[in-house]
């Protein structure tokens, strides 16, 4: 037995504690039949202050979205013991299929209006690096912080632009980016097992840890665009805390700390 199942229920016992999964997978097939566009012909004008604001945030973000995914793969797979019939491993297919398109979508964007792309930016390296660390729960876990932060983060560029597309996409990233956190975090709840009394306040307060320097950083290195949609810092980490506290269920003393 490795060590990676150790610490995991068996996959049958995820399947029947979700059972929503027979939905989760319909939804993932839609969605790759009928990706989510952006319609051409909404007004596409940004402004040289806009763009000078908006230019190197996006271009960070779009690396965010831009990945092969074969780490989650192979997670996903000695998760379900290679079972390629499985239906967990065509959904993360199809999920990871979707954050591509996200990432089309954010490049497209920055070459019709000449944002240059981006090849590393250190949150980006840090958030790689720590999905590696773990089997498929804790890659969970990080992805659901990079998620949640994401969302709060569309939603600001949505509102320091008068470019409609840019307006559209950025509705559609975290429109997706919802339903995502939403499918994790019902995953992540489904996938964890009973722990010892001490243990689970210590795991959540982890999360909450993992949250808050994960916010506060991409606030540091997002702060013009944060700033300019009325975001402090303190403001930026309270809106990914509540998101993140309701998806996964902190108990009320952690959860308003």
């Amino acid at each position: 037995m490795t060590r990676e199942h150790r610490y995991q229920p068996p996959t049958a016992q995820v399947t029947i504690m979700l059972q929503d999964l027979p939905v989760w997978l319909a939804h993932f097939r839609s969605q790759a039949a009928h990706p989510r566009q952006v319609p051409a012909r909404l007004d596409d004008t940004l402004t040289g202050r806009e763009r000078r604001l908006i230019g190197d945030s996006i271009a960070t973000f779009q690396l965010g979205e831009s990945s092969t995914g074969a780490q989650l793969r192979g997670a996903v797979h000695r998760y379900c013991d290679s079972q390629h019939e499985h239906p967990l491993v065509e959904i993360f297919d199809h999920f990871i299929a979707e954050e591509a398109r996200h990432a089309r979508l954010l490049e497209e964007f920055m070459q019709d209006h000449e944002i240059p792309t981006r090849e590393r930016a250190l949150t980006d390296q840090l958030l790689r690096w720590l999905r590696r660390l773990g089997a498929l729960e804790a890659r969970l876990r990080i992805m659901l912080t990079a998620q949640i932060i994401g969302i709060v983060y569309y939603r600001s560029l949505e509102v320091v632009t008068d470019c409609r597309r840019l307006q559209i996409l950025c509705r559609a990233l975290a429109a997706d980016g919802l339903v995502h956190v939403a499918f994790e975090s019902q995953l992540l709840r489904a996938m964890q097992t009973p722990k010892p009394g001490a243990v689970k306040p210590l795991l959540s307060a982890w999360d909450q840890i993992l949250l808050t320097g994960a916010a506060l950083a991409v606030w540091v290195g997002h702060r013009r665009v944060l700033q300019c949609a009325g975001y402090g810092p303190l403001l930026f980490l309270h809106d990914c805390r509540i998101q993140y506290a309701f998806y996964l269920k902190w108990p009320p003393a952690l959860r308003y700390a």
